[in-house]
């Protein structure tokens, strides 16, 4: 049996792992760019005068450098909760206003999500446009399908207003210079990251995060951010071939909630799901895709369609997503795509993220494990594996001090598979 090889850490590995486990504030990242930006969420994003919860008033007031002594908040939500300690889901849908030729999916089928999510029949904060609300109200007809329109266009959110000359004109610069090797797997970025609108809405998600805990209408303590995507064309069907009846038959769960928040806490959110390809090597922190805005699509890869956490813990991550974006912004970093920016979301602000790694599902049943993970479907026992993707193959030698926790039911999967996708020192 060979010996294991040792080295001195790197000096980027020695950061994080001489790094403290406190909360660390939006202005001091860990690793910082050379260039700081001018812009940051507290110079866009609305302060909100009446909160819900003592917590997140305190937190605002921390956010913002204000000495408020006598902090005003909500005690009570302005919508009776659905049932006791019931989650909440946060949801957008503004439909592509590019060229019809530059669409991804046409408006009918991102509809026929949204009716899904509403026939899950929990509790949801809805983002979309007036021009659309009426229709988007219609698919359920009670007060726990609350839907927002403040916005006539993606472009009128706080921390897309700023943003709109960027994905349109600087950000297709920046994508057309990235280092590539056309058709070589896993060395060219796709170039449906290369859109504006969807670059806004990938950016938006991190700000109704934000703005509806702030909100809170139910008085939530837990939360989901969920993409129409969760309920898309790839899932179970039933004899008559409609998808998602078997799921939709379930309740979110309470315990599985609770399971994820233990692990992340305050600090942040489990996101699902974690993986990168091999293609071009495992990406650790000594990687270029850190650095270097020409490979800057190579850092890893999340499937950044949901999140869950506790309402200070959704807080921390929309800010920083947003600081990150504005940061990548002042230093010629693409930051169009959310898959480029939680991972250095992750490096720069340790303890906000941590994850469900990917797994192979059984075929049929659904795309991704995300889509059943936090419902009672496959019973309380049934959990996936969520760690610190830092410990898994970013930095060697970092331990995660608050451990992880393993998968069982559905979710278990043998050490061999997890080898294959993430490298031998996962877990």
């Amino acid at each position: 049996m060979p010996h294991a090889v040792t080295r001195e850490a790197s000096p980027r590995e020695a950061v994080l792992l001489n790094h403290a486990l406190d909360i660390t504030p939006i202005e001091s990242p860990l690793f910082p760019f050379p260039n700081q930006s001018k812009v940051g969420p507290t110079s866009y994003v609305p302060y909100m005068t009446m909160p819900y919860g003592h917590c997140v008033a305190e937190w605002q007031a921390k956010l913002y450098g204000l000495q408020i002594e006598d902090l005003l908040y909500q005690t009570q939500p302005f919508i009776e909760p659905i049932r006791a300690d019931a989650p909440t889901l946060i949801a957008i849908f503004y439909p592509d206003d590019e060229p019809e030729n530059t669409t991804r999916r046409p408006v009918e089928i991102y509809l026929e999500r949204i009716k899904r999510l509403a026939a899950l029949n929990e509790q949801v904060i809805i983002y979309a446009p007036p021009s659309i609300s009426t229709l988007i109200r219609s698919l359920r007809g009670d007060k726990h399908w609350h839907v927002i329109d403040d916005f006539e266009s993606i472009w009128d959110m706080p921390n897309n207003m700023h943003q709109k000359h960027n994905f349109t004109h600087i950000q297709p610069q920046l994508f057309a210079a990235f280092d590539r090797k056309p058709g070589v797997l896993g060395w060219e970025p796709e170039n449906c990251y290369n859109h504006p609108h969807r670059s806004a809405v990938y950016n938006a998600k991190a700000y109704v995060t934000y703005d509806a805990v702030l909100r809170n209408p139910f008085g939530s303590e837990q939360w989901m951010y969920v993409d129409a995507g969760v309920f898309g064309e790839y899932g179970p069907r039933d004899a008559d071939g409609g998808y998602w009846t078997e799921i939709l038959g379930h309740q979110l769960s309470v315990q599985k909630f609770d399971r994820s928040i233990s692990l992340s806490r305050d600090t942040g959110v489990v996101i699902g799901e974690y993986m990168q390809s091999l293609a071009y090597g495992i990406k650790d922190i000594n990687h270029a895709a850190w650095t270097d805005p020409k490979k800057s699509w190579m850092c890893q890869h999340f499937i950044a369609g949901n999140w869950v956490g506790s309402s200070i813990g959704m807080l921390n991550y929309a800010v920083r997503f947003m600081q990150t974006v504005d940061d990548m912004d002042a230093n010629g970093m693409y930051t169009a795509r959310e898959e480029f920016v939680i991972p250095q979301v992750m490096i720069r602000y340790p303890n906000t993220i941590f994850s469900i790694p990917w797994k192979e599902m059984e075929w049929g049943k659904w795309e991704h494990l995300i889509k059943g993970a936090y419902l009672t479907y496959g019973g309380e026992e049934s959990v996936p594996t969520i760690g610190d993707p830092i410990e898994g193959v970013i930095c060697r030698g970092y331990r995660q001090r608050r451990g992880h926790l393993h998968g069982s039911g559905m979710y278990s999967w043998p050490w061999l598979k997890r080898k294959d996708v993430y490298g031998a020192r996962y877990y």
